[in-house]
Order: structure tokens, then C-alpha cells, then sequence
């Protein structure tokens, strides 16, 4: 705080000063005249009651006279030669109309007496001679007071700034729930919100990672054991025919460690902000047309019929790649849990599309419609029969949904199943 204070006290000192020397020289140079002319009035009385009083006498005996005025004036009174003042045109003019002219910051005055070459020059009283020390005075009184005010403005803003200070030193030391609390009136409240903001996603993010690495781990393990195992039955099998089986089980679990690795990617990518969403106008019933048939063999296996309800909409503004990609996981969601049928819907609500995917399935306990969306999440037997999943697809909905400035829910639908419900705003 000390280093604070000086460095800001300094500042403001030598400012002060300066802008008190400009004030001063900047006024005194715009009222010159006027100053001038205030002076000389407030002279000119007692100017023409000595000249009057001098002008009838010669030589000695104005001096002597002017002695004898001495006493009766608090003014420094004596006789000049015009020569020995060195008087410019100006000055000169000025005696010859009968004006005083003005010197030594206003405090001496020449005067005409008769229009020779002798001058009357009136002094003001000199000043105290304890003025430089109230002068130094008054300018230490004002330093200290201005050293107060700063203190008191800077005291509060380096408590604040030291709060922050020790919140990013705790969060440096991988303290990752540190944050700030502010008053209202704090002035760096907004550095300090924005600091929490920070401190927030990173926190989530890092979490986040640590859950996905965890469930990676996990989850790599099953299709990695099955493989393991299918090389050892290969190895002792004989028989071709056993053989082809063997191998047609390996390519798909490669298949199935393949498409966990791409919806990880896709899923991190979208976590970490990595992929640049662009936007693009796409003719909706086409596009719908198209991640419908991607799907459709899918659901012909799995004896569901792959319905599309209605699309209301003419053109769509998506991320056509990452969009589809989360229709169709919706889709092969739905198609996994269903018992004979599957209805997709796009329309458009006020200011937002909404994609709908409803199933006759077992639908989704109350308790499990959050964690659902959640990377690996697994439910009860209800909703797991036949899965088969990574637990990453409806995760990757959620961010492709909050990337469109959306979001997605789960509810029940009109068969019984689930009505996942995903929307996003309309961006121009």
C-alpha cells in the first residue's frame, strides 16, 4: 500500500503545483491590463495629493517637504531622475498623459510632477517578513491535506486490489474454489465478478476434464478387454468358420472404440471452445430428409418405424455438421430405447427452433432427466436395457445446443416414452 500511496501522492503533488503555477501564470498574463489598471486606481488619490503638493517647489525643497510627508504616509516616498529608471516608449506615453506607471508586480508607482525630468516614486509597504514562512506554511498544510484525502480514497481500493491479489495467489496454488466477495461500492466489483467468472469456468473446465479422462479410462476398458479376449479365442481356434465370427466381433468393437473416440473429440472440442461455430441458412425439410436417412437402416434393424411428425420451417440457421450430428444422436437414442416407433418434428417457436424427438420407450425417471445429459452418465435397468452406448451422445446435444445458444431438456412424451425437446435461438 506505502508504495501505492507515494507513487499517487507524488503524482498528485506535482501536479497540484504545476496546475497551480499554470493557473497563476496563465490568469496573470490574460488580466495584465486589467490588474494594471485596478492598481493605478486604487493610487491615483494619494498620486495627485503629493504632486499637487510638490509641483510648486524647486530643488531642495521638494526633498525637504517630501521628509516632512514621510511620516504622514505608509508609503515609500522619494525623488527619481526620469534617466535612471530607463523608461520605454511605452512608460513614457503613459507619464505624459498623466498616469502612473507601474512596476515591480504592482508594488511601485512613478508619477509625473510637472512633466520634467524628475519622477515621484511611490513603494507600497514591503511585505511581512514572515511570509515566505506562512507562504511554506500553507503549502505543507495543503500537502498534508491532500496526503489525507489521497489516503483515504486509496485505503479502500488497496483492500480491495490486496483481496484480489490473495484470491489469484490461492487460485494460483491450485486452490480452485477461491473467489472474491466485493461490497456494492467497491469500483473494481466488475473486475472482481469477473474475475469469480473465471475462476468459475476454469474450475469446470478443469473438472470436467478430470471426469472425462475417469470415464475414458472407464469405458475404453470394456471394448479393450472384449478384444483382448477375442485374439486369445483366434489364437486357440481352429475352426475358419469360428474364425470369421472372431474377426467380424473385432472389427466391431474397433468400430466401437472408433466412434467413442470421434464423440469424445467432438464432445472436447465443443467443451474447450475449439470449434468455431458458423452459421449457415439450410433449407430445413431437406436437411431434416437427409439426418433422418442416416438413421433409417438403424431403425429398420431395430424393427422401430422412423417417423417424421412435421417441419414447419423453411429455412434453418445452424452449424449444419455439428447440428446434424446431434439430431442423429437424439435419433439413435430414441431408436435404441423405442418399442415400435420414433417421431421427429422441427418448428419454430417465437425467436427459437425447437427439434423434437419422441419415443414409445420406458422413458426417463424424474431424478435421471439431468444427469442424463452428463458425459458417461448411466441410468437404472429401466432406461439401459439393450444400450450399448458410450453415455457421450447426449452430452455432445447439450453442447451443441448451449454452442447455438440453446439449450435441451427431456420430458415424457405422448406415447408414454421420451420427449427430448432441443432448442436454440435464431441468430441473423
Amino acid at each position: 500500500m506505502l508504495r501505492l500511496f507515494l507513487g499517487l501522492y507524488l503524482v498528485a503533488a506535482v501536479g497540484l503545483v504545476a496546475a497551480l503555477q499554470a493557473v497563476e501564470h496563465t490568469f496573470n498574463a490574460l488580466l495584465e491590463g486589467q490588474m494594471q489598471a485596478y492598481n493605478r486606481e486604487a493610487v491615483r488619490g494619494q498620486a495627485w495629493t503629493l504632486v499637487e503638493q510638490l509641483r510648486g517647489l524647486e530643488g531642495p525643497q521638494r526633498e525637504q517637504h517630501l521628509e516632512e510627508l514621510r511620516p504622514h504616509y505608509g508609503l515609500g516616498l522619494s525623488l527619481v531622475q526620469a534617466d535612471q529608471l530607463a523608461l520605454d516608449e511605452h512608460e513614457k506615453a503613459l507619464l505624459a498623459d498623466g498616469l502612473l506607471v507601474i512596476r515591480e508586480k504592482y508594488t511601485q508607482f512613478i508619477a509625473s510632477i510637472d512633466g520634467g525630468p524628475q519622477l515621484l516614486s511611490i513603494k507600497l509597504p514591503a511585505e511581512p517578513s514572515l511570509m515566505p514562512f506562512y507562504i511554506t506554511a500553507a503549502y505543507l498544510m495543503l500537502a498534508v491535506l491532500v496526503g489525507i484525502v489521497l489516503y483515504v480514497w486509496v485505503r479502500p481500493h488497496w483492500r480491495d486490489l490486496e483481496k484480489l491479489r490473495l484470491a489469484a495467489e490461492r487460485f494460483g496454488d491450485n486452490d480452485l474454489s477461491a473467489r472474491i466477495q466485493m461490497s456494492k461500492r467497491s469500483n473494481i466489483r466488475d473486475l472482481a465478478e469477473h474475475f469469480n467468472l473465471m475462476a468459475a469456468r476454469i474450475e469446470g473446465l478443469i473438472a470436467n476434464q478430470r471426469e472425462l479422462t475417469n470415464a475414458v479410462s472407464h469405458e475404453l476398458r470394456t471394448p479393450i478387454a472384449r478384444l483382448s479376449f477375442e485374439l486369445d479365442q483366434l489364437r486357440q481356434q481352429t475352426d475358419p468358420g469360428q474364425n470369421r465370427e472372431l474377426i467380424a466381433d473385432m472389427y466391431a468393437d474397433l468400430g466401437e472404440l472408433e466412434d467413442m473416440v470421434s464423440e469424445l473429440l467432438t464432445y472436447a472440442s465443443l467443451e474447450r471452445g475449439a470449434s468455431v461455430i458458423s452459421r449457415e441458412n439450410i433449407q430445413a425439410s431437406s436437411w431434416l430428409d437427409s439426418v433422418v436417412g442416416s438413421v433409417s437402416l438403424e431403425a429398420e434393424a431395430a424393427g422401430v418405424q422412423l417417423l417424421i411428425g412435421a417441419c414447419q420451417v423453411d429455412e434453418v440457421r445452424i452449424e449444419p455438421r455439428f447440428m446434424a450430428r446431434a439430431v442423429i444422436n437424439l435419433l439413435r437414442n430414441a431408436i435404441r430405447y423405442a418399442e415400435q416407433r420414433v417421431e421427429v418434428s422441427l418448428v419454430r417457436i417465437g425467436d427459437h427452433y425447437e427439434v423434437r424427438v419422441n419415443d414409445d420407450g420406458p422413458g426417463v425417471p424424474l431424478s435421471g432427466r439431468e444427469k442424463i445429459f452428463e458425459p458417461f452418465a448411466r441410468l437404472d435397468a429401466s432406461r439401459d436395457r439393450r444400450t450399448g452406448g458410450f453415455g457421450l451422445g447426449l452430452a455432445l446435444v447439450r453442447r451443441v445446443s448451449q454452442s447455438h445458444g440453446g439449450s435441451v431438456e427431456v420430458a415424457d412424451s405422448p406415447w408414454g416414452g421420451a420427449s427430448f425437446r432441443m432448442t436454440w435461438a435464431h441468430a441473423d
